[in-house]
């Protein structure tokens, strides 16, 4: 091969890959090419197949088919040893660095220099490991353990301890999620720094101003099939958000354009939120909830809008701020309290919020068993009266199940969050918080469960529904409130809006 072919031949070439889970289409023929020294960013909506790409080229998917290249040469990972040998390293949302280790224990980490007689050289090893850190214009103490440092410098220390590694290739998944705009600011002069180095870098994020800011060249991902790779050179936001979510011949289908009213009910508030603040999570969150009404809280992943739902129920902490509740101080107690006071809360992680190998009614009455089976004699288990619950449950939120002895694996992903919905309203409460309510249903559910929350809107009970999906959200809200970066920057009320302008906001 020729110095001139060297040159030209793509750091990254996958052509035609196609992944499949469980009889679902993740990928379609995808073809992603990446020259040598590149920052490419990859975006794309929620279940775009962006995750699934990146984890076929780091080696953790091995079942797939359609061809991938390295540098010219054909390749077949096994693992994410086989990656690793190829000189790729991904840096995942949720860093692997160990705490409570220094710096520079964590950059030589399983590769550390050591005697003739097996013993580490502490010295030597904390000069090369602030000699490379320089190198790459990060200046830490390298005797200070991880936990002394803020998240941004652990996740560049994260990021060296990969080069140090010998990656040639870096995927950065969602980099900038947890940062602020100077820590993020801090993490793009490194990005450059790499580049200068010839480094080819792989940046995803659902923050398209950091992508638009950092890359080369943008990939679109929707709906597991390349959409279209963008030179980022006087390139829009609103070029690039038209590509993301659906263009045809120029013009933007009818999903992204379609025209959505928001109206705010004119009743009294029962929930204030005032400056509420939790460091490196949400900053100065205000805003009211009203009787019968939906509020929808909306922002890209990391833009702190989960973490507020999560505090007003007491699953998080908050450092300053108030919340009120019928005009009352609702102190920072355990989720139990909150429960008892009014307040119910649906998870987005049905794993976590469902006992998957029990019967359905031993999950819908678990929330509110005291209640349930009477104030006499409530510690005895009266199986009878929780299946006649459940029975009515199942019928008012049309799950699907041969009854309530059921058990809970036995149903569909779309069933099993009807079960979520169903035990949170065994009684009703004041104030219902939903986190993700239609992630990871079908299409059918999805539509039975926006119906099920408009009912329970009509029959007067306050939501808020947080989520990621422009069309949850749209689907749902009377008033939505948009976060970026731990802040409310916009409220849309009593007016029209569109996917479009909502993700131009964001």
């Amino acid at each position: 091969m020729s110095e001139q072919s060297e040159k030209n031949v793509a750091a990254i070439k996958m052509v035609n890959i196609t992944k499949t889970f469980g009889g679902v289409r993740a990928l379609d023929r995808v073809s992603f090419e990446v020259g040598e020294g590149e920052v490419r960013g990859l975006i794309g909506e929620n279940g775009a197949g962006k995750s699934t790409l990146m984890k076929i080229l780091s080696g953790v998917h091995t079942d797939y088919s359609g061809d991938m290249y390295i540098r010219g040469k054909q390749v077949r990972f096994g693992g994410t040893s086989d990656s690793l040998g190829c000189g790729i390293g991904m840096i995942y949302q949720e860093l692997s660095v160990i705490e409570c280790l220094t710096v520079a224990e964590n950059n030589f980490l399983g590769i550390q220099p050591v005697n003739r007689a097996g013993v580490i050289k502490w010295r030597y090893m904390q000069k090369l490991a602030r000699e490379h850190l320089k190198s790459l214009g990060i200046d830490v103490d390298v005797n200070l353990p991880l936990s002394f440092l803020s998240f941004s410098i652990r996740q560049m220390i994260e990021i060296a301890k990969v080069i140090f590694s010998g990656a040639q290739i870096i995927i950065m998944d969602e980099p900038t999620s947890s940062l602020s705009h100077a820590e993020t600011g801090q993490l793009f002069k490194l990005v450059r720094t790499l580049k200068k180095r010839g480094h080819t870098i792989i940046f995803i994020s659902h923050f398209i101003e950091d992508v638009m800011t950092i890359s080369d060249s943008i990939t679109i991902l929707k709906d597991g099939k390349g959409v279209a790779t963008l030179r980022n050179v006087q390139l829009s936001k609103h070029e690039v958000i038209n590509s993301m979510i659906g263009v045809t011949k120029g013009h933007l289908v009818r999903e992204a354009d379609e025209i959505v009213e928001l109206k705010s009910p004119d009743s009294d508030v029962i929930m204030e939120v005032k400056d509420l603040t939790k460091t490196g999570s949400f900053e100065d969150v205000t805003f009211d909830l009203k009787k019968g009404e939906i509020l929808g809280l909306y922002g890209p992943l990391g833009a702190g809008q989960e973490n507020v739902g999560k505090a007003i129920f007491g699953l998080k902490g908050y450092d300053s701020g108030m919340i009120l509740l019928e005009g009352k101080l609702l102190r920072k107690e355990r989720p139990y309290k909150k429960k008892n006071l009014g307040v119910a809360y649906i998870s987005e992680d049905r794993k976590r919020s469902l006992f998957h190998k029990f019967e359905l009614f031993k999950n819908i009455t678990l929330p509110f068993l005291a209640d349930v089976l009477g104030p006499k004699m409530n510690w005895i288990i009266k199986p009878k009266k929780e299946k006649d619950i459940t029975n009515r449950q199942i019928e008012k939120y049309s799950i699907k199940t041969s009854g309530p002895e059921a058990v809970l694996n036995s149903l569909s992903g779309g069933n099993q969050q009807k079960v979520a919905i169903a035990k949170w309203l065994t009684i009703i409460p004041k104030v219902i918080i939903f986190q993700e309510p239609t992630r990871g249903v079908d299409v059918g559910a999805k539509a039975e469960i926006v119906e099920a929350i408009k009912t329970l809107k009509n029959q007067g009970l306050s939501c808020i529904v947080i989520s990621m999906e422009p069309e949850t959200i749209l689907d749902l809200s009377d008033r939505v409130m948009i976060f970026s970066r731990g802040r409310v920057v916009s409220e849309l009320k009593d007016t029209k809006t569109s996917k479009l302008k909502i993700l131009e906001i964001a």
